[in-house]
């Protein structure tokens, strides 16, 4: 009862502390108001925020609020004097979004000549609803993490429970980096958000098949493939081929029914995008080769490794393959050349070494139980991978798009912290 009592005190503590300086960021603009707190209810309610476990309210609560007077108390700080972490992404994304409301008040159309157009009209959506206000897209921004944070529970705790659901939140909500990019102007938190959501929704219909969460995961693919193509495609590929495998509790006919029902409706998705049915003028259009290039062109600046690598055949794509997986699961590493970089992600990667150590722990734990759902899992996060592995050459841009595979790999890891701790728990009890 007394901590129950605790807990609600520091709820209302982080409430008020929130609600003090969220305000600074809209005040006087009730429009603002209107906008970020309608913006709140649709996450709360897409990430299923109302459905909370009643025993984990209070802590899921408190930690939400926490990370995000987090998140707003370094927006705060980032305006208060010059630092890096105004990226000229974020300049560029709020520029013209806000050139393209200037069209619309000019009954005008803006046309943005590149495939990934989604997050300029975000930007263009809200700044057309509340004005030109940067700041505020980076508070919505921050909220849609809280959300990402959300799925990710409610995907640990149909697997396995509340108490590695709890780590899964905590660990995507207050995860060092996740916390910058979430609180910036950037496309992170809306991709992550939307790649958890279709996640989440796939996981249900393995267990028990709904057409209305079928076409969920269409809908949000939809705006996913605006942000960033290929991994709307990648995702949507995956999910398509992999369910007949994944989808264990039902007979083989139920399988291949719902199989061709999700290869249709996502195929259908994106063609209507333009990427041919199930992303397939996409893929063809792939090869070792232009992902060589892609991998190339990249690597400029001080974070760029393994540059001019030869892609020109299948083994000596798998020759640098090991490599390209060390760098993308321990870089920045220790030993590399100084920077901002590496000094701000140092304290971070060291925790994340640490973490890595609970992944085959939580795979065996998941394996044995729910066993379809963890296949799934794994080809998800083997196939981001092996893609970022391959593609990447700039620690910068690794450093930023990991996200998407450590939120679904959150979900290993908590399942071993939970089972390393009951292990720990059983032992003190024979003790006594």
């Amino acid at each position: 009862m007394k901590e129950g009592l605790k807990n609600r005190g520091l709820e209302l503590a982080l409430f008020l502390a929130l609600a003090i300086l969220a305000g600074l960021l809209v005040y006087d603009k009730m429009v603002i108001f209107s906008v970020v707190a309608l913006t709140a209810v649709a996450v709360f309610f897409l990430a299923g925020g109302y459905r909370i476990h009643i025993e984990d309210r209070s802590i899921i609560w408190t930690l939400a609020l926490g990370a995000l007077l987090l998140r707003v108390v370094f927006i705060i700080a980032t305006q208060a004097f010059d630092n890096p972490f105004l990226k000229a992404d974020g300049i560029t994304y709020a520029r013209i979004g806000n050139e393209i409301v200037q069209t619309w008040h000019a009954g005008d159309q803006y046309i943005i000549g590149k495939a990934n157009y989604g997050y300029y009209y975000y930007n263009a959506f809200i700044f057309y609803a509340t004005g030109y206000y940067p700041d505020v897209v980076r508070l919505i921004n921050s909220i849609i993490a809280i959300g990402a944070a959300l799925n990710l529970y409610f995907i640990s705790l149909n697997l396995s429970g509340r108490r590695a659901a709890r780590y899964t939140f905590a660990l995507t909500a207050f995860f060092p980096s996740f916390v910058v990019w979430s609180a910036l102007n950037l496309k992170e938190s809306l991709c992550v958000f939307l790649i958890t959501y279709i996640v989440k929704k796939i996981i249900e219909i393995i267990q028990e098949f709904h057409f209305t969460k079928l076409f969920a995961i269409a809908l949000a693919l939809l705006p996913l493939v605006t942000l960033r193509f290929y991994v709307g495609i990648l995702l949507g590929v995956v999910m398509a081929l992999t369910y007949i495998f994944s989808a264990v509790n039902f007979n083989w006919n139920k399988r291949i029914i719902y199989t061709l029902l999700l290869v249709l409706v996502v195929g259908v998705s994106l063609l209507q995008m333009g990427y041919g049915f199930l992303g397939k003028d996409y893929l063809a259009s792939q090869s070792l080769e232009t992902i060589g290039e892609q991998h190339n062109a990249g690597a400029t600046g001080d974070s760029a490794y393994s540059q001019e690598v030869d892609f020109s055949s299948p083994v000596k794509a798998l020759m640098y393959l090991p490599l390209g997986l060390f760098y993308f699961a321990f870089g920045p590493l220790p030993w590399q050349s100084g920077g901002l970089l590496k000094i701000i992600s140092m304290p971070e990667m060291f925790m994340l070494y640490i973490l890595y150590l609970s992944v085959w722990p939580g795979i065996y734990r998941l394996w044995r139980h729910r066993r379809g759902e963890c296949l799934f899992l794994l080809i998800l996060i083997s196939c981001f991978t092996l893609i970022y592995a391959l593609g990447g050459s700039n620690m910068g841009g690794i450093y930023r798009v990991r996200f998407q595979v450590l939120s679904i790999l959150f979900i290993f890891i908590s399942h071993g912290l939970w089972g390393q701790k009951q292990q720990q728990e059983a032992q003190l009890t024979r003790s006594d």
